[in-house]
């Protein structure tokens, strides 16, 4: 009975020396710039594995064993903190991050310049979208389980960093009012604004993706008061232009169709149903140009098809990929490019026809040289890479060629229909590639599974 006691005796002794060598430290994370809390930042002990993070509140306690201890606090987009705990307190610590500002790098690859905006051993760029004379991403690492957004001045100052409302991410969208939101993969979306006072990020009350892109994205500017949007029309070999307002309601005020291309279609399933014959009895395409089970050659000729899938969706996106770009240029006027017709139509805001002018860059592509002799895109193997790309600020238009992953951008002389000599990127395979004050914004990664993706932009003439 006594060596019982002695050994309850022993245990308590033994707890209540652990708990006196126990050391709780509490503080709070702040911005250093805004004083705003930090949620979800690392504090951890250094050379030991004892560790914890802020709550929504920026608070933390961490439990280490003995005095002195270093401590080492670090959050995405801010840069790390030490601090050294010499001795009990029972004043909080104030702990205040710097945040992060990315030094530029003019690097100069050919004649072009280029600057690094955001790139990160840690962190990768999931998406990003400009607003106004910023910039917001989406990062995270570890597939995702830890991401937040950060807003850069096109300059690569860190201007805030604030964590998601609901993870996980899926993609950021601009719609036709320059508002950006947060899609996040449950599928909701959250607005984002930017308080430049506070350099505080929020979040709106969030509204299903299926509402936003119902409601909002099929938008595509705004002019007095006019949402203009377009539909396709006859399988997608045409569009029709129109708007809704408050007025006329929905209101119709253009119609394109591409009959090149839709010609090309009916000689073409007409001599696939013709060659076919013995598989059923031919219908002329012309009857019903819509019909998706008539002309459904996406299944193997022994499956009662044309022809195999992978040469369906080769046919389809080399002959039959319709776009019809409609931009705004300013409050009077509109550029609508007209690849059937070989012209951009300037038209003002009821559809009217205020001038054409001829193109033939779209025409473009290996061994074919439409654009005049003395063009480097054809010369040197490029073919045109089907984009036109609007300059958010100037409205300046633009357009694409590619040639083994490389991506040339060109300006477009809306009066004469000529392109200019061109800007190559120097990164291979750029992703996303956005123009705003004649410079092009683009994600871009170095090859190898490993490598993060960074934000990078570069002058363009």
């Amino acid at each position: 009975m006594s060596s019982t006691r002695s050994l309850i005796l022993a245990f308590v002794l033994l707890q209540q020396l652990c708990l006196a060598q126990t050391i709780k430290i509490r503080g709070t994370v702040r911005n250093e710039l805004s004083s705003r809390p930090i949620s979800e930042a690392n504090i951890r002990v250094y050379g030991t594995t004892q560790g914890t993070s802020t709550d929504k509140n920026g608070n933390f306690t961490l439990v280490v064993t003995k005095l002195p201890a270093t401590i080492i606090v670090s959050c995405i987009g801010y840069d790390r903190a030490r601090y050294e705990i010499l001795e009990r307190s029972a004043a909080p610590l104030g702990v205040m991050l710097r945040p992060v500002t990315y030094e530029l790098k003019e690097v100069e690859i050919s004649p072009v310049n280029h600057s690094v905006l955001y790139q990160d051993r840690t962190f990768s760029v999931l998406d990003y979208e400009l607003m106004g004379d910023n910039v917001v991403m989406l990062v995270f690492r570890n597939v995702a389980k830890r991401a937040g957004m950060v807003m850069l001045s096109r300059g690569g100052d860190t201007l805030a960093v604030e964590d998601l409302p609901e993870l996980p991410p899926d993609l950021l969208c601009k719609d036709f009012l320059s508002n950006v939101h947060y899609y996040a993969k449950t599928g909701r979306a959250f607005q984002c604004s930017y308080d430049p006072e506070l350099h505080s990020l929020d979040f709106l009350h969030p509204i299903s993706v299926d509402s936003l892109e119902k409601y909002v994205r099929p938008y595509l500017f705004r002019i007095s008061g006019r949402l203009y949007f377009q539909e396709k029309v006859l399988g997608g070999f045409g569009t029709s232009i129109a708007y809704f307002s408050k007025d006329h309601d929905k209101q119709y005020i253009k119609n394109s169709l591409n009959n090149k291309k839709i010609s090309e279609f009916l000689d073409d399933q007409s001599f696939y149903y013709k060659w076919n014959g013995a598989l059923g009895t031919y219908v002329d395409p012309s009857d019903d140009i819509e019909s998706e089970t008539r002309f459904d050659f996406s299944i193997s000729q022994s499956e009662g098809g044309g022809y195999g899938k992978n040469e369906a969706r080769a046919h389809r996106f080399e002959f039959y990929n319709m776009i019809f770009p409609l931009i705004k240029l300013n409050e009077d006027s509109m550029a609508f490019f007209n690849f059937g017709s070989d012209l951009i139509e300037i038209l003002d805001p009821d559809g009217k026809l205020i001038s054409a002018v001829p193109i033939s860059f779209h025409k473009g592509s290996v061994g074919v040289n439409p654009l005049g002799k003395n063009d480097r895109a054809v010369n040197d193997g490029w073919r045109w890479g089907t984009r036109i790309l609007d300059d958010e600020a100037t409205h300046s238009l633009y357009t694409m060629f590619l040639r083994s992953g490389m991506v040339m951008i060109r300006k477009i002389d809306l009066k004469t229909g000529n392109l200019d000599e061109g800007t190559v990127i120097p990164f291979l395979f750029p992703e996303k590639i956005k123009i705003y004050k004649g410079e092009a914004f683009f994600l871009c990664k170095e090859s190898g599974i490993t490598e993060n993706w960074k934000l990078v932009k570069c002058s363009i003439r």
